[in-house]
């Protein structure tokens, strides 16, 4: 049975060699920079990582904006493969709709219902802060 021969084994190459080659492995796997001293010696600090861009509100909403119009083209869809005629009674009121029709219409009334609240939320909130900052 033999034993693995392991790079630190290997002293055919000189030892300042093998010493270099080594650090330069270590730098390059850690990202960092060698960097001279007056002295001459060098010495090892690590890379400064790169930048990551920050997200901006124009970003978001153009994301936002590719999200919805993704969505619009499958609501599309939907409303244009769902056109048959539907009885719709609500409130008192009736009548015939498409169905993909009348799942739009309720689907933007939801909406609108969530929104008020939302709005109202704001408000709310608001109305707190100016009575925080106030006493």
């Amino acid at each position: 049975m033999t034993t693995p021969k392991y790079p630190e084994d290997d002293f055919s190459a000189s030892d300042d060699e093998a010493t270099a080659a080594s650090d330069n492995a270590a730098l390059a796997e850690t990202g960092s920079k060698e960097v001279s001293t007056d002295a001459g010696a060098g010495t090892t600090e690590p890379a400064a990582a790169p930048q990551k861009a920050q997200g901006s509100f124009a970003a978001s909403t153009w994301a936002a904006l590719i999200v919805g119009f993704l969505l619009l083209i499958v609501l599309i869809i939907f409303i244009m493969q769902n056109q048959q005629e539907v009885p719709m009674n609500f409130l008192g009121w009736s009548g015939q709709f498409p169905a993909g029709i009348a799942y739009l219409m309720f689907t933007i009334g939801g909406a609108l219902i969530m929104a008020l609240v939302g709005v109202w939320r704001m408000l709310e909130l608001r109305r707190q802060l100016r009575k925080q900052a106030e006493g």
